[in-house]
């Protein structure tokens, strides 16, 4: 890493003259289990929730436990088929079809640790159409159930905070974000920057923030982020008729 920020601190400097979770944490996520209120993690072979949030998890064809609500902080099952569809159509950008399937999608899954990918979802699919009041509803409804990838529902918060033009309160998360040691988060954080710079009317520090991302981090973890930071800093660059960027654009 510091390699690359030596050569990112080159690459700054001439654009500042110019312009003036790893592999194994992925494959843990893939068992049935529920973490319990003092932090450890008990795995079984299939895990269920009622409407209340008590749970049942089946650690072997001889044992079952049951949790009851307040004595675990979440529980975690393989994704379902239906946050995968439910991620097709967000990243086909079929907002009305994310918010019309992802109420039923979170009822069925917000206590099997999926409840904050799902609304982080729905509540971007209603920022994109500048309905800031629902969106509000589905991270607050979230906020409350503990679940995996809590950086999800992060990301949408700040959104919503860009959106209310509440751009200290988003700028505080990302700094706090940004001192962590995960690249998928501090990338995320970076590329959120990019998108407050753009809020903020300050397309040049918005470039900057989204090739961070392009030059700091690298591997399958980030991909996702690294390609939205470049598109993102190509169409700025493209609206400031910048020279640069048909080398930005060949950059892998």
């Amino acid at each position: 890493m510091m390699n690359k920020f030596k050569s990112f601190a080159v690459c700054l400097f001439s654009l500042t003259v110019f312009s003036s979770p790893t592999l194994l944490l992925a494959q843990s996520r893939q068992d049935c289990y529920v973490v319990r209120a003092d932090g450890s993690k008990m795995k079984g072979k299939d895990l269920t929730a009622d409407e209340k949030g008590n749970l049942l998890l089946e650690v072997d064809d001889k044992l079952k436990m049951p949790f009851r609500v307040g004595s675990y902080k979440y529980g975690f099952i393989p994704k379902p088929k239906e946050v995968v569809a439910l991620e097709k159509l967000f990243d086909e950008k079929n907002y009305d079809g994310v918010i019309k399937t992802a109420s039923a999608v979170f009822g069925k899954y917000k206590y099997l640790g999926w409840s904050n990918v799902i609304a982080s979802m729905e509540a971007e699919a209603y920022l994109a159409q500048d309905k800031t009041n629902e969106a509000r509803k589905v991270i607050s409804a979230a906020a409350r159930i503990g679940g995996e990838y809590r950086e999800k529902l992060n990301g949408s918060i700040v959104k919503l905070y860009i959106a209310d033009k509440d751009f200290d309160k988003a700028e505080a998360i990302l700094k706090a974000q940004l001192r962590t040691a995960d690249d998928q988060l501090a990338a995320q954080a970076f590329c959120l920057l990019g998108e407050l710079a753009e809020a903020r009317d300050d397309k040049k520090q918005a470039v900057l923030e989204y090739l961070k991302v392009l030059m700091l981090f690298d591997g399958k973890s980030v991909s996702e982020t690294r390609a939205s930071a470049k598109s993102r800093a190509l169409k700025l660059m493209r609206e400031m008729k910048d020279p640069r960027i048909d080398k930005i654009a060949a950059y892998e």
